[in-house]
């Protein structure tokens, strides 16, 4: 009977564990960037984390910071702070895939850069 109920206990430990991994989903880590005669965004994650830096004519120019999530094949991605502008471009749900050499989010590929 002793046998039984640690059985039954792994057995539920194990499920519990599983359960709590596949609710996490995917994230990612490094730098993956887009650009173009030096003008584009790089895309930095670090756990659910997200920073995002546009570059023109190879300076960086701005630098926001915020969240995201995958989920199948969207990614969903939060911007911190009021501006409405950096919210408006990056913000919101967009088509994600993982292509070979980097990311892919809407119609755009981010080459990994690290």
């Amino acid at each position: 009977m002793k046998k039984s109920v640690r059985i039954i206990a792994l057995v539920m430990a194990i499920l519990t564990v599983s359960v709590l991994l596949v609710a996490c989903g995917k994230t990612l880590s490094g730098k993956y960037s887009a650009e173009v005669v030096g003008t584009g965004v790089t895309y930095e994650f670090k756990g659910s984390k997200v920073t995002i830096t546009a570059k023109v004519l190879g300076q960086d120019a701005a630098s926001i910071q915020g969240s995201y999530k995958i989920k199948d094949d969207k990614i969903t991605i939060t911007i911190d702070g009021d501006d409405k502008e950096a919210k408006d471009k990056y913000a919101g749900t967009f088509d994600f895939k993982e292509t070979d050499n980097g990311i892919k989010i809407g119609v755009v590929e981010y080459k990994k850069a690290d």
